[in-house]
């Protein structure tokens, strides 16, 4: 035989049991890890957030109700 010969046997159920430990394991702590992220407290509270100012009211402005043509 030939010193490059690898024999390989079929693996049972009790073999690949750790292997299937540690994929859950993996898969467990990931989520865990998401959850505390998805979670977290903001750093910078809501109302400190910058955020579009709100749209002008369509009698309000410089101008005023009396300039604007009608229909529009």
């Amino acid at each position: 035989m030939s010193e490059d010969y690898y024999y390989r046997r079929r693996l049972a159920a009790a073999d690949l049991l750790p292997a299937i430990g540690v994929g859950i394991a993996a898969g467990l702590g990931a989520f865990y890890l998401v959850q505390l992220l998805v979670q977290r407290t903001p750093l910078v509270p809501s109302s400190a957030v910058v955020r579009e100012p709100s749209l002008p009211d369509k009698k309000s402005g410089p101008a005023g109700p009396w300039d604007r043509k009608r229909g529009g």
